[in-house]
């Protein structure tokens, strides 16, 4: 007689299929890494700030639209969102070479329409990873589907640069088209996981700012300014220091952060969210000073690896935070502010490191991330986050 199934059961085949759609969004986006920096100085003749402009045109088209997923994920359902999204992708990787070859602000449209795309995508992923299993195994599925970027983010850079290197732009960007369909036919599988009941509901801009995942959004968007000044900016930097082969140095970094998910996901669930949250952003803070001050290429590697082991949990552990502390009704609004500060981080923040370096040097803009992260820890620790009641979930009972 077979063992009935346990009521906290992950659904494993769901949630390999989930990390198959988020590993192909994440390699697409990986791709950019080393080759949008080449492109905007190859074709456009641009430096540092316009660099910055590139990459923060994307996180503006995901900022426009954001308002609208939740509503939107909750009208149509996670995976319709999920699957628009990756088409759009798809399709404008093609248009990255005709408009860079047209100027800057052409290449700046196209970043803004994937990242609209790209906001429809992603939140309606991270949604779907809250609420594919039980709540006390949420934390090892979101963990699990974290993975996703630094898999991604481990094959796109590499995979980028190489092919660069071998058929230059057109037939790069042409691959991550083929990526971006890829992710939709692996969300297209996926089952609907809106919960019964749910009402649409849609109030404008003010659905950015959920009053109790706003508090967490804060954080989310100072440590995020680690992850587009790590990679917005490690190519240009590593180039100035003599490195070619810059993928090396982003694969440290993601294939670190991968390893550490996968080998700790079950911290998420099991730790103490307060010390784990301040262990990270401590780290963080460090890695961005070894980044500030290497003094050889060598350097980079180390400052990446340290980096990544900040970040590791950052994201996946805010996330939660938020999902825990929100009932079924306002989980896709919460998921969505909170990833909506991380789009402020790559908009502002982006625009804002390009400049830093361009008036300064590459010291001082890492010196300012690192600033950040340590920002984020006095938060963590201040009045501003205890009403957050996710945020003391998995924490020790005082004896």
């Amino acid at each position: 007689m077979n063992a009935a199934p346990r009521k906290d059961a992950i659904p494993t085949a769901p949630v390999a299929i989930l990390l198959a759609a988020g590993i192909g969004y994440f390699a697409v986006a990986g791709i950019s890494f080393p080759v949008l920096p080449r492109l905007v100085e190859q074709e456009i003749g641009g430096a540092e700030s316009a660099i910055g402009v590139a990459f923060g045109a994307m996180a503006l088209g995901m900022l426009a639209v954001r308002p609208f997923v939740g509503y939107l994920s909750d009208r149509y359902g996670r995976r319709p969102t999920m699957v628009a999204g990756a088409v759009a992708i798809s399709g404008l990787q093609l248009l990255h070479v005709p408009a860079a070859r047209t100027g800057l602000w052409a290449l700046v449209a196209v970043r803004v329409a994937i990242g609209m795309a790209a906001s429809l995508m992603y939140v309606s992923q991270a949604t779907v990873a809250t609420e594919l299993a039980p709540p006390s195994r949420r934390g090892a599925v979101f963990a699990t589907f974290s993975t996703a970027v630094f898999v991604g983010f481990a094959i796109g850079p590499v995979l980028g640069e190489w092919l660069l290197e071998e058929q230059g732009f057109t037939f790069t960007f042409a691959v991550a088209a083929v990526l971006g369909l890829l992710c939709a036919v692996a969300g297209s599988a996926l089952p609907e996981t809106r919960p019964a009941g749910v009402e649409p509901r849609f109030v404008g801009y003010r659905s950015l700012f959920h009053p109790m995942a706003a508090r967490i959004g804060v954080m989310n968007l100072l440590v995020f300014m680690t992850f587009i000044g790590f990679n917005g900016f490690i190519t240009p930097y590593a180039e100035s220091m003599g490195v070619t082969s810059v993928r090396w140095i982003l694969l440290t970094y993601s294939g670190t952060t991968l390893v550490m998910r996968a080998v700790g996901g079950g911290l998420l669930d099991r730790a103490n969210r307060m010390h784990l949250a301040s262990a990270a952003f401590v780290v963080v803070a460090l890695g961005t000073m070894i980044l500030a001050f290497a003094p050889s290429p060598i350097w980079l590697y180390i400052g990446a690896f340290v980096t990544a082991v900040g970040l590791a949990y950052n994201v996946p552990l805010l996330v939660l935070i938020g999902a825990d502390s929100a009932d079924d009704q306002d989980r896709a609004q919460v998921v969505s502010t909170i990833t909506t500060f991380g789009d402020l981080a790559n908009s502002a923040g982006a625009l804002a490191l390009g400049f830093v370096a361009a008036s300064f040097d590459y010291t001082v803009m890492y010196l300012v991330i690192s600033v950040g992260a340590l920002g984020a820890l006095a938060l963590l620790h201040s009045p501003f986050l205890a009403p957050v009641p996710g945020l003391h979930r998995g924490a020790a009972t005082p004896s």
